[in-house]
């Protein structure tokens, strides 16, 4: 093989073999219409552009990359047939490349049920700038990883295309080497309320530290992608550790409600306003570096939109990631229910137009009728909406999804199409259409990583136990999810309406508190968790997982973060040597501040 080179053309990297040029579809200049999608790189290898049109062609993405020599290239493209891989008819999502405005072929996308390179043709270039552009044929999610342009016979692109294997190309969309972004007392990975929560409460008390987040918007499933409305309750408490959340939380009057109801700029700017934040939006955590000890020593990101690897060290770690990915790469402690799990979500809207509107009826579409489905009223397909019960929740995540896709497809199309819920709607929802689906979704539960403590429903429910490091007060019921029954029959196979058994096992009026030691791992001795990922049983995890809940398990971390770095300890001696101290901290105010760690051990 000949060496590697990097090129940079019109702000975009791509690696070359001499004559092949690989290009990163995340990493168009002009992305038009179609939308980066960063969820399910640990089980397809990258962040990658998805058409989602809700039935309506996107606008094209376009960028240039410089062609060195004139020649004919074989192109690849590398794409899915979603809609394959669910046994669904082919070809929900197609598409067409075109080079200096001339389509390679019209139809990608259809046919191979995994992700996989498939040919294009070949293409005539000459020397110097060459424009590309994706075309979305359908407008139901479409999706591409990267383009691969060759002119060297018998090339191919690479096989090997997780991440680990992409870093080995010498190029993983950068124009050099990892980078040092510089060591912080605290690096937080996930920026939804827990880790906003603790990022916020840290750098208040004076520790320097790092917020990654792989998406542009804060909040997680409480963001406007999401739109999850925060739920939880503040009840009076000895310690002040609602008042962060009640400054970052939304306004959401429903859920789904519309997307300026989530706050996204708020976040954005009280996250932005603390001067002891380096916030790393747009980068996707992929790996990280540990010491013999098992301490974790750094946190490897990729800044998605340039291809540029970082490496961001520090003393003390937070895995808010909701999926326990930091403690998974650790080998932190941990367990998953095999079957029988809480899903995932992806809620949508509808509304009435002023006049008929159309939407397309698809092959892949279930067919679904008004027994199958409950009327999304008031325009809204709520939480209920959710499948995935019995598929891994990480492995498996992009299936769940994109069964949710189809699922709610189906629906609107019934109502459409069909006459399901006629009655429901004075126009027989002729004027209906779809205003907002969620392609990125919210899920319930995927791992617990386990600290000093595992809370146990039992103890909250019958034991009623009181622990001496009780500090975050969950007010949420004992809610898990089941398929419900009713509508098991529009995909027996798939369910995708969901049941909430509640337990009323806590008085949200006064809240359960929560022990300190559920949100540190009991074998990687610098990490912190705080999220749906703490250490709980199953029973635990169906009052803890609401988003103010966790907002306040996050500043509890980044508080105690802060005095792990004043005594230079870890997580479990803030329990076992320092627990005043700490509690003393967690009755702070949330707007006080200290300017530095020198300053809070001057303060103590």
């Amino acid at each position: 093989m000949r060496a590697i080179t990097t090129l940079i053309f019109a702000g975009l990297s791509a690696a070359a073999w001499a004559d092949s040029i690989l290009v990163e579809a995340e990493q168009f200049s002009q992305k038009g219409g179609w939308m980066v999608d960063t969820q399910f790189v640990e089980t397809m290898g990258s962040p990658y552009l998805n058409a989602h049109g809700m039935g309506k062609a996107v606008t094209d993405a376009e960028t240039s990359v410089a062609i060195k020599t004139a020649g004919d290239y074989e192109l690849w493209v590398r794409t899915i047939d979603w809609s394959e891989r669910l046994g669904r008819a082919e070809g929900a999502g197609t598409f067409s490349v075109a080079v200096n405005g001339v389509e390679v072929k019209q139809t990608l996308g259809k046919g191979a049920p995994q992700w996989a390179w498939e040919s294009a043709g070949k293409v005539k270039l000459a020397a110097g700038e060459a424009k590309l552009r994706l075309q979305d044929l359908t407008g139901f999610n479409a999706r591409v990883d990267a383009i691969f342009l060759s002119s060297e016979v018998g090339a191919k692109p690479p096989e090997a295309c997780m991440m680990s294997a992409r870093l080995k190309w010498d190029y993983v969309g950068s124009a050099g080497p990892v980078t040092d972004a510089g060591e912080f007392d605290l690096v937080v990975v996930g920026g939804g309320y827990g880790g906003m929560g603790a990022a916020i409460s840290a750098a208040r008390l004076g520790a320097k530290v790092a917020l990654i987040q792989n998406r542009e918007v804060l909040g997680g499933n409480g963001s406007s992608e999401v739109r999850v409305w925060a739920m939880g309750d503040t009840p009076p408490s000895e310690y002040g550790l609602a008042d962060i959340v009640k400054e970052i939380e939304d306004d959401a009057k429903a859920s789904p409600a519309p997307a300026e109801q989530f706050g996204d700029a708020k976040k954005d700017q009280i996250v932005r306003a603390e001067k002891n934040i380096t916030l790393f939006l747009g980068h996707h955590a992929y790996g990280l570096e540990q010491a013999k000890s098992g301490a974790i020593t750094s946190i490897s990101a990729l800044e998605i939109t340039s291809g540029k690897c970082i490496k961001i060290r520090g003393h003390l770690f937070a895995d808010c990631t909701g999926h326990g990915f930091i403690g998974q790469w650790a080998n932190a402690d941990r367990t998953m229910e095999e079957k029988g799990r809480m899903g995932m979500s992806n809620m949508w809207m509808w509304a009435n137009a002023a006049q008929p509107t159309a939407f397309p009826r698809q092959s892949w579409m279930l067919p679904l009728s008004a027994k199958d489905f409950p009327y999304p009223r008031r325009g809204h397909a709520e939480w209920f909406w959710e499948s995935g019960y019995d598929r891994h929740p990480i492995e498996e995540l992009e299936v769940t999804r994109d069964w949710n896709l189809v699922s709610s497809y189906s629906a609107f199309s019934a109502m459409k199409n069909d006459g399901a819920h006629a009655e429901r709607d004075p126009q027989k929802h002729a004027h209906a259409e779809l205003t907002w689906l969620a392609y990125i979704g919210g899920t319930r539960e995927t791992q617990q990583l386990l600290g000093d403590v595992i809370l146990k429903g039992e103890d909250i429910e019958s034991k009623k136990t009181l622990f001496p490091d009780g500090c975050v007060l969950t007010t949420w019921s004992i809610d898990l999810h089941i398929p419900e029954k009713q509508y098991v029959q529009g995909n027996p196979e798939h369910p995708f309406i969901s049941k909430a058994i509640h337990r009323h096992a806590v008085d949200k009026r006064v809240g359960y508190p929560i022990p300190y030691r559920c949100f540190y791992s009991r074998n990687v001795p610098n990490l912190f968790m705080a999220g749906r990922n703490i250490s709980v049983d199953r029973d635990a995890l169906g009052t803890i997982r609401v988003m103010k809940t966790i907002g306040m398990m996050g500043v509890c971390v980044g508080r105690s973060a802060a005095l792990c770095r004043v005594h230079n300890c870890l997580p479990r001696d803030i329990y076992e040597k320092h627990l005043d101290q700490a509690k003393n901290l967690w009755r702070m105010p949330g707007k006080e501040r200290v300017v530095s760690i020198e300053a809070l051990k001057q303060k103590l």
